[in-house]
């Protein structure tokens, strides 16, 4: 008789076959048996699937500014769980080198291949840069090691016994991966930034006595230079001068251009503005305001807060080249008696401030 499909049924087919009851239950066994093997080797076959060697070991660098990021073992972690196993051999003779620094607000990582640990050339390299923290730059990085080793050609450990190895290999590595080094790197740092600071400022000899104000300034900025222009007004601490009661103003615009390093900057500045006086009483004083202009240097400490803020200090000297005068009121102004005050020669200020980074 036939099933449903019109195939002889089971009986029948071991029936001809010359299989009775029980030697139709082996062959069934051996038939099950087999079948479980071919199974259990094709789930094992996709369950652990072979880990790419990357025949190199991973060293971590972290310059200044970057000593809280992650080190070699943590990002060894990354890349592992990334590949689904370590890739690294801490014996291997190439070594994958990556170098972790601040430079102004951004962090930026550079990697770098080489053959052995005293080669020059690189068989591949990369670079990222970002302003919001260690952790998304490490993840940057262990997902461009993962791609690296994913997609070059496997090499396997180096044998116990020595053996030349083959020729192809090499040449091929090389001309695959050498011609993207030298642009990857350099780009991200050299991009023009806005910066608005705001501080308090502390005057000296700018007016009579000592000076108390706020300082406002926006320029642009690269790593290593800014240029800027500065808003400052000042109010006298001193409330008389020579039995006067008199209240004193300064207001001044300055250009300033800096040469930056990794925490100091050394500036030179040229400000013009003016001095208000506005006497309590009228008529001991002639004139309302008076002139200033100087020209002088600037030298401070920067410290970053994050990725976009950072404090400032610093101290300044300058030379005023027009001074200011305070004239008594008199027929006689240009006696030696109706002189009360003048600038003089050198005026210098003390500031403190936050700057933000666009």
């Amino acid at each position: 008789m036939s099933g449903p499909c019109g195939r002889p049924r089971l009986g029948a087919r071991l029936a001809r076959r010359g299989i009775g009851p029980r030697g139709g239950a082996r062959w069934l066994a051996r038939a099950a048996g087999a079948a479980a093997m071919v199974l259990l080797c094709v789930a094992a076959a996709r369950a652990a699937p072979d880990l790419p060697r990357a025949a190199m070991r991973l060293e971590v660098v972290r310059g200044p500014g970057a000593e809280g990021c992650a080190d070699e073992v943590l990002l060894r972690a990354e890349v592992a769980r990334g590949l689904g196993g370590d890739p690294f051999e801490d014996e291997a003779l190439r070594v994958l080198t990556v170098s972790i620094a601040r430079e102004g607000p951004e962090l930026t990582a550079s990697m770098a291949l080489r053959e052995s640990e005293g080669a020059v050339e690189t068989a591949w390299a990369e670079g990222f840069s970002t302003r919001r923290g260690c952790a998304e730059l490490l993840s940057g990085v262990a997902l461009a090691i993962v791609a690296q080793i994913l997609t070059a050609p496997e090499r396997a450990s180096p044998p116990s016994e020595p053996s030349p190895p083959p020729a192809p290999p090499l040449p091929q590595v090389r001309r695959a991966e050498a011609p993207p080094l030298p642009k990857a790197a350099p780009t991200p740092t050299e991009r023009l930034r806005l910066e608005a600071g705001l501080g308090a400022t502390l005057g000296l000899g700018i007016t009579p006595g000592a000076a108390a104000g706020m300082t406002l300034s926006i320029g642009v900025r690269r790593p290593g230079w800014s240029v800027a222009v500065e808003g400052r007004g000042l109010v006298s601490l001193a409330q008389e001068v020579k039995d006067m009661s008199i209240s004193t103003r300064a207001f001044t615009a300055a250009g300033v251009g800096c040469l930056h390093g990794h925490h100091l900057f050394g500036c030179g500045v040229a400000a013009v503005g003016f001095v208000r006086f506005i006497p309590r009483h009228p008529w001991d004083v002639t004139g309302g305001d008076d002139r200033l202009f100087s020209v002088g240097a600037r030298l401070g400490s920067a410290w970053a807060l994050s990725d976009r803020w950072s404090a400032h200090g610093y101290a300044e000297a300058s030379a005023i080249v027009d001074d200011t005068v305070l004239r008594r009121r008199g027929q006689r102004r240009d006696t030696a008696g109706s002189v009360t005050w003048s600038s003089p020669p050198v005026g210098a200020a003390l500031g403190l401030g936050v700057t933000a980074t666009y």
